[in-house]
């Protein structure tokens, strides 16, 4: 674990403050999946405390006092024992997904047609979540590009209000430049007072990075490994090929998806293609820096090896805390799996 003097955390729960005796692991998952916080406390005083659902922050203090925190969430999970008090927190998502959150269900009689995906998600938290308190700020909430409609959406049963909002996020798709198609994730946008929900864009791989490593600055270690992307995509009537597949022949299906025509059917699987065969490396990196980059910067690498020296997308970071040091972990351009289980 890196360890800094000028690295003073702080983990508040509800109104009570600790410094000392705890440690955690903060881990920001990308792919519209909520951040969690694993905490281990051994303040016996916290097993008095009723601490399921009490909002639990984090404060890195990396360099300088922090006003808005690096994590905010609730607590999921508590486990007491003899010598110390485990806990589980999640980000606001986990009112909207998982098993106890608030369910939906679409039908002819009673649905959002009018709505478009960010209007319908605004909607349901406030009238579903923040009924006394805000829970989930919507301060940053807005429309895709292309905008999403909730026309026609219906539920055979009742849904997650998360998972039907990432499965028509996925119809968000920017293809202004077919070549270069950018897509949508969700995120939390914590402004000091609540954490915010929004769509963001992903960014351009040639945008200007916000983060630079190299070896003599911020990269402590680093692995990757270079995956074999898809070369065709067939369904709707149509296939695509893209390249003359040097490193072996690899298909997708876009069978799921209704296509009114050929034409738009291929489309759609040149767009499939193209974003598959983005962001080939799978780049892990022990870093000094960059604990404050957000999920879709961009992020310079620059080491002594063509293959992956240039600018890849931070996809997900992980970072561990206690009294004595941080370590962080950096991922870029993987496309994280979906984790189950987790809320």
């Amino acid at each position: 674990m890196t360890e800094n003097t000028y690295y003073k955390p702080r983990l508040v729960i509800g109104d009570k403050e600790i410094t000392s005796g705890m440690e955690g692991t903060i881990k920001f998952s990308g792919n519209s999946q909520a951040n969690t916080c694993t905490c281990k406390i051994t303040d016996p005083e916290l097993q008095n405390y009723k601490l399921n659902n009490k909002e639990l922050k984090v404060y890195l203090n990396y360099g300088a006092d922090d006003g808005v925190p690096i994590f905010r969430g609730f607590i999921k999970e508590v486990k007491p024992n003899d010598t110390e008090t485990n806990i589980i927190a999640v980000d606001p998502r986990m009112l909207m997904t998982g098993r106890n959150s608030r369910m939906i269900e679409l039908t002819d009689d009673n649905n959002y047609d009018g709505y478009s995906l960010a209007g319908f998600l605004y909607a349901v938290i406030d009238e579903k979540i923040n009924t006394d308190n805000i829970l989930i700020g919507l301060d940053t909430l807005r429309d895709t590009n292309p905008i999403v409609s909730m026309k026609g959406e219906r539920t055979s049963e009742p849904t997650s209000i998360y998972d039907l909002v990432k499965k028509k996020l996925k119809e968000a798709v920017d293809d202004d430049d077919i070549e270069k198609p950018l897509t949508y994730f969700i995120d939390m946008i914590d402004d000091g007072k609540k954490n915010n929900i929004t769509f963001i864009k992903e960014k351009q791989i040639s945008e200007t990075p916000s983060l630079y490593l190299s070896e003599i600055d911020g990269i402590i270690k680093y692995r990757y490994n270079r995956r074999t992307p898809p070369t065709y995509a067939v369904g709707g009537g149509t296939t695509f090929q893209y390249t003359n597949e040097p490193r072996g022949s690899i298909g997708i299906s876009i069978t799921t998806k209704d296509f009114k025509d050929k034409k738009t059917a291929r489309m759609e699987a040149i767009k499939e293609i193209l974003m598959e065969n983005r962001g080939l490396d799978e780049i892990t990196i022990t870093a000094s820096k960059g604990h404050y980059s957000n999920i879709g910067s961009i992020v310079r690498v620059k080491i002594n090896d063509s293959d992956i020296s240039g600018n890849h997308r931070l996809t997900s970071k992980s970072i561990k805390f206690s009294a004595g040091g941080i370590d962080l972990s950096l991922s870029l351009d993987k496309k994280p799996l979906e984790l189950v289980g987790l809320i």
